[in-house]
Formats: structure tokens, sequence, C-alpha cells
């Protein structure tokens, strides 16, 4: 840019002072500033008074040689006020474009402006606009970078304070429950039962709060596995009947029956759903109400209602109802409260799993909630819920009722009519059938009697569980919610007979519980080893055992198996290459796919959908469930039955500071396997205190985590939970290579930890 247009600028300065306020007026008033300025809420008089002003001052400070491109306060000042209101680059833009368009205008009407001039303020608008664009970049990526950081704090903060809180209001909860069957005190008990609604409540918005933030910051996975449908709908259900009857709210439900056994889905998920709308259902119906719980399968999709007839919800408040925070106004404040997070995470998770949640309601006249989720129906698993079979030919009598009650028997009903069962209603107990089926809120106490008088075999429909016919061998109780399973539990109970159900067929064999196929261990810990080999032992389940990733592949390549159970954190190889290796090897060869489950004592966040990502099929944590592997075991294996097991004899523990009855109820073993696990558990601990000191003292990190890994999983697996703690804190310290961290300190402390157990 030459001087003389500079200069030429220069020369005219006074006149462009005396033009100042012209020129402001001009240019917060276009209407493209205008609008940019309300549209973030931005005081037009204040702009132009603190801001506008100041940036004119500065433009001619460059003029007059005072000031630096780039280099005025009042810029920086500028871009941190609209940094905050969210203004766009696009939009700064505009607001410099009409400035310089504003002063270009004015030069015109004061008669002033010529080429030279016209250059020259191009020329210095030009450069300024590019060191406000370059300051503007470098806040909004600040201001970027401090929201991540902020983020991760969140996130941080929310898993760290989750676990803190749910540990001792686990503890709680757990006395809580033991208290109150301990204790015979009536007023004892509604204190135990007010404190445990309230701990369980505490609990339901902790999980809210966390679920909503992972669904926030994008951290939420569906993790799809076969499940069945009848199995997790009933089970839900059953949570909520406690809360129902303290409200004499019927819970009724009919899951149709030809819902294929196996479907594939987030049932965790499906769960959750169900049982916040199950909770609202029940806070938001009035004393005696009724909810009805209806799930439906049709072309991929599963329908799965809850309806109520509470308060109902207005029109106006149907589409507010999903938003976070919310709840409906409409009677809401006389309701318990709750986060207001229950709907919204609901939504978020429906559309996660690429369904939705419908609505329909009117005030006043209650509300059905309906998730439609879509499933992947395995065909080939024919096994039903019902064996119609066993009640072939028997003749059905339901005694008549007062027709009020009539929605009680509804779902009944439809179990009937899809069984093919003949059900006869009939007002006296006279006349010929096999089976006599009534409500009990429908018979009065000579009835009731004679029923019982004359050893008629029946089923009684009760609203509530209690002790009434507990002694009555000839009557069995029926409540609800009433669905397949508990359907031909109370049928076969008054009829005397004992079914028993496989994947395959009917098992009539008394016995033990067991499991066909060959499962194929990689798992490095000798003590972890032989708890999965008798735990194998105990489902009659075949087994190899390999110590390192590459023994498991090679393993996987010569055999043949029904699963894997493979460790994370091996030698040589670790578990996630040896899981990428064993499904290239499936894909080259075009070999029937072997599930393999994660086995790892990496239990934290996220763990188990990384686990999916890395290939694996389902997750294991250590410490081992017994439950939790069962229930894989019935997942990829077929059942068998076992002969009935001897009765292990009582046994005198060595290690008088070991809770025995403890173990045996968590590990669900008998004494003398759990003393052999005990003292190979020892042994290797002695080890690896013995390797840990030494790696400590050579200060090798990795060795520190690897060896600190190894005992965390090994205490854990015994319920040694401040042994299983301390190795932790050990490995993330030596993993993170935190010098200021007294490794020695640690260690001594968990030495005398381990000795406390077994002097």
């Amino acid at each position: 840019m030459p001087l003389s247009s500079i200069d030429a600028l220069y020369r005219s300065k006074d006149i462009m002072y005396g033009e100042k306020e012209a020129i402001l007026d001009e240019w917060i008033s276009e209407e493209p500033c205008t609008v940019i300025l309300k549209r973030h809420e931005i005081d037009i008089g204040d702009f132009k008074v603190q801001y506008a002003g100041s940036v004119f001052d500065y433009f001619m400070g460059i003029v007059s040689g005072q000031m630096q491109i780039g280099a005025c306060p009042v810029i920086v000042e500028l871009i941190e006020y609209l940094k905050n209101k969210e203004l766009r680059a696009d939009e700064l833009f505009i607001l410099c474009t009409h400035f310089k368009r504003s002063v270009i205008n004015a030069t015109y009407r004061l008669g002033i402006n010529d080429k030279s001039v016209f250059w020259a303020i191009s020329y210095l608008f030009d450069q300024n606009f590019a060191s406000v664009l370059k300051l503007y970049t470098d806040t909004i990526y600040q201001k970027e970078q401090e929201a991540l950081n902020a983020s991760k704090a969140k996130e941080y903060f929310l898993s760290n304070i989750s676990h803190e809180i749910r540990t001792p209001l686990n503890a709680i909860l757990g006395f809580v429950s033991l208290l109150r069957d301990e204790t015979t005190n009536p007023r004892y008990h509604q204190y135990l039962d007010i404190i445990s609604n309230s701990g369980e409540n505490l609990l339901h918005i902790i999980n809210d709060i966390l679920d909503f933030s992972k669904l926030r910051s994008g951290e939420f996975t569906v993790d799809p596995q076969p499940f069945n449908i009848h199995d997790e709908i009933s089970h839900t259900m059953e949570l909520f009947v406690p809360g129902a009857n303290s409200k004499s709210i019927t819970l009724t439900s009919f899951i149709d029956p030809s819902i294929p056994y196996e479907l594939v889905a987030d049932a965790l998920r499906i769960k959750q759903i169900l049982g916040n709308l199950l909770s609202n259902a029940i806070k938001f119906s009035p004393n005696g109400g009724r909810i009805h719980v209806e799930a439906r399968c049709h072309e991929g999709i599963l329908s799965l209602s809850v309806s109520d007839e509470g308060i109902g919800i207005a029109a106006s408040e149907q589409e507010r109802i999903f938003d976070a925070f919310s709840q409906a106004h409409e009677g809401a404040s006389k309701m318990s409260g709750g986060t207001g997070l229950g709907l919204s995470i609901c939504k978020q998770l429906s559309i996660h799993m690429g369904g939705n949640i419908e609505l329909d309601s009117s005030l006043g006249k209650g509300s059905t909630f309906t998730l439609n989720i879509p499933v992947t129906v395995n065909r080939e698993c024919t096994w039903s819920k019902f064996d119609v079979t066993m009640f072939e030919g028997l003749r059905f009598a339901l005694l008549s009722y007062d027709p009020s009650e009539q929605y009680k028997l509804e779902s009944l009903w439809k179990y009937w009519e899809h069984c093919g069962f003949d059900v006869q209603k009939i007002e006296s107990l006279e006349g010929e059938f096999d089976l006599l089926i009534f409500l009990e809120s429908s018979v009065d106490d000579l009835l009731r009697t004679e029923i019982i008088r004359r050893n008629i075999p029946s089923v009684a429909i009760l609203d509530f569980l209690d002790e009434r016919y507990d002694h009555v061998e000839s009557i069995a109780p029926l409540t609800f919610p009433i669905y397949c399973t508990k359907l031909q539990s109370a049928l076969s109970e008054v009829l005397r007979i004992a079914p028993t159900h496989s994947k395959t067929g009917h098992l009539k064999a008394v016995g033990r519980k067991g499991f066909s196929g060959h499962v194929l261990i990689a798992e490095d810990n000798h003590a972890n080893q032989e708890l999965i080999k008798i735990i194998l032992e105990k489902y009659g389940i075949a087994y190899t055992i390999v110590s390192n990733g590459e023994e498991v592949l090679e393993s996987y390549r010569q055999g043949d198996f029904d699963l894997v159970l493979m460790d994370e954190q091996m030698p040589k190889m670790n578990g996630n290459e040896a899981t990428a290796n064993i499904l290239r090897y499936e894909r080259e060869h075009h070999k029937k796919h072997t599930p393999i489950i994660a086995l790892t004592a990496n239990v934290i966040k996220g763990s188990r959908e990384r686990s999916i990502q890395n290939g694996y099929d389902a997750f294991l944590g250590k410490p081992i469930v017994l439950k939790e592997i069962e229930h894989l075991f019935e997942r990829y294996l077929e059942e068998r039955v076992l002969s009935a097991a001897p009765s292990s004899m009582k046994i005198n523990s060595k290690w008088a500071n070991i809770d025995m009855e403890h173990l045996k109820a968590s590990l669900m073993l008998e004494e003398d396997q759990i003393e052999y696990l005990l003292g190979i558990y020892q042994q290797k601990m002695e080890h690896l205190l013995s390797d840990l000191v030494a790696s400590i003292k050579n200060l090798s990190y990795e060795d520190i985590a690897f060896i600190a890994h190894t005992m965390k999983g090994s205490s854990a697996n015994f319920r040694f939970d401040e042994l299983s703690r301390l190795s932790y804190v050990i490995e993330e310290s030596a993993t993170e290579k935190d010098e200021e961290f007294d490794f020695l300190e640690a260690y001594d402390v968990l030495r005398r930890e381990f000795e406390k157990r077994f002097e």
C-alpha cells in the first residue's frame, strides 16, 4: 500500500472524527447488523457506547500512526464479549464489513473520497479484519478446549462420585434388608421401609443422572444380545409388584405367547425403559387403580406398552414431557418428584436402539406409553414358554365373578384362547370339571370354605400374595401380574405336574442343571484357572485351558469349541489380539463363528462397550458371579440334566479369618472346593508379592501394573474387596507412572492386609 494513500486519509482525519456519530449510527442501524445484535440479545445502545465507538477510535488511531493493526485492547474486549454471546464467524464478518461500508459512505458524503482514500480504507480494514479473525479463531478454540476439559472433568466427577455414593448406599440397603428380616416390631418395619424406599429412590436418581450424562456426551452404545423377552418382562414387572400393592393397584399383563423364545436386542435398556414407564404409571395412578403391560412382536418390531388410568397428560404437554428435567404441570406438583430425566432418557434410549416411544393420553383419563424397537428373531429356536400338551383334554371351570372385576381376567382369557383351553363359566360348584379357577375377591367365606372342604383342585387368583392358602394342598394361589410361566406353575402345582424345559425339549429327569459343550479357556492366572475349572465341572462342561494368547489361537485352530472364555490381559498375545486373529481365521476359512466372551477385571465405565467393539460377543467381569456365567451358558450352550450331586460334609477351615459362609454363598461352591482354591490363591499371592516388591525397587512401572492387575483379579474372585482395591490403586498409579506415589508404602499395606487373612 503506497504511503500517499495513507497520507491522503491522514489529512482528512479531523473531518472523519467530526463525522464519528453519523458513521456509528449508520453502522449499527444497518438491518443485517441490527438483526445480529438482536439475535444475540446485545443492547444496541450499550454496544455503540462501549464497543463501536472504541473500534472507530482504534481505526482512526491506526490512520494517525498512534496504534498498530490488531494491537488495540478494545478488539480483545470485543471478541471476548462476542464469544460469550456465541457469535459465529460469518456474523463477525458482516459486522466488520458494514463498519467498513459506513466509513466509505462517509467519505462520499463529505466529498473527500478519491481512489487513494478508498484503497487506504480497504487496506486498513482488510488487515484489521485478518487480525480480528485470528483472534476470534484462537479465542473460540480456547473456548472449545475449555468446554472439552470441563466435559472430561464432569464425566470424571460423575463416574467417581457415583461410585462413592453407590458403594455405601448398597451397604445401607443391604443391612436394612437384613434388619427388616430380623425384626418383628411393626413400627421398626415401617421405619426400615421408609429408609429402604428412600435409598432406592436415591439410587434411581444417581443412575438417571449417569445415563443422561452418557447420552449427552455420546458415550452411550447399544449392546444387542440374544435374550428371552418373556422372562425379562416378567422379572421386571415383579420388581414393581410391592410398589403397586402399596397403592392397591392391580398390575395385569399380556405377553403374547407367540413371541419367539429368542430375540436379539439390548435387553438391559429395554428393561430400563419398561421399569421407568412402570414406575411413572404407579406414581401417577390413584389408589385402587389399574396398570396393564402388553408385549407383542410383528415383522421384527417389538411393541411394549404400559397403560394406566392415572392423571393423564394434556395435549399441550405431550411433546414437552420427553424433554430433560421436565414433568407435566397438571397435578405433578402433588406427586413425588424425581429428576425429570426418566422419560427423556427413555426417549433417547429408544432412538439409539432404532425405535421410538409413542404416547396416547388424555387429561384425567390415563396414559399409554408404547415402546417400538426393531429386534432380530431367531427363527431356529422353536421352544415355547408354555407346554400346552401338559393340559390337553382337561376341563377348566371359571367361577362367576363380580362384573366390575372383568378387567382382571381379560389377559387370562387371551392366554386361554391362545393355548386352546376349554374354559367354561359356572355359577356354582356343581357340574363336571377337572380344575376350578376363581377370583378370590369375588367369593365369600362360605363358598371358599366349601371349596376347601370338598378338596376341589383350584387356582385362586389373588390381588396380593398372602399366607391364606399356604397349607391348603388343593388350592394354588396365582397373583398379578399373570404371565405364561406363572400360570403354568400354578396349574402344574395343583395338578401335581412337574415340568422342566430346555431349548431342545422337555427334561423329565430330576437332577442338577447342566450344559453340553466344549469350552476353550484363555486365562494365565492359576487360581482363576482352577476356579473356572470347578465351575465348568459343576455344570458338566468339557474344557481346555491355555495360559496365553498364542496358545489359545493354536488350540482354536486344532479343536472344535462351542464357546471361548478370553482373558483380556495375557502374556505373549493379549486377549484382544487373540480375538482379532480368531475372527480373521473364521473369515478366511469360512468357519462358523464361535462365541467369544471377554473375561476381565476391568469393569469400569465403558469396558463392556469396548469389549463389544473389539469383537467379543459378550462380557463377563471379574469377580465371576455364578449366575452371570450360568446366563451365558444358557445363551450359548445346550441345557441338560446331571445326576444329583452328593452333599458335601462340613469341614473345619484352617483360615479362621476368612468368612467361609460368605464365600459359599457368593461363589455357590462347596466348602472343600473353596478350601482348595484358597490354597492355590495363597501360594500365588505370596509369589506375586515377592515379584511386586522386586519390581517396585527396580521402578519397573510396566511390571508393577501387570502384577497388581493379576492380584486385583485373583482377590476379587474371593471377594477380598480391600485387597482388590489396594491392588487397583497400585495398578493405576503404575500405569500413569506416578512419581509421587509411594509404591513401597502401598505394598506394605497390601501385604499386611493379605497376612490378616492367611496368618
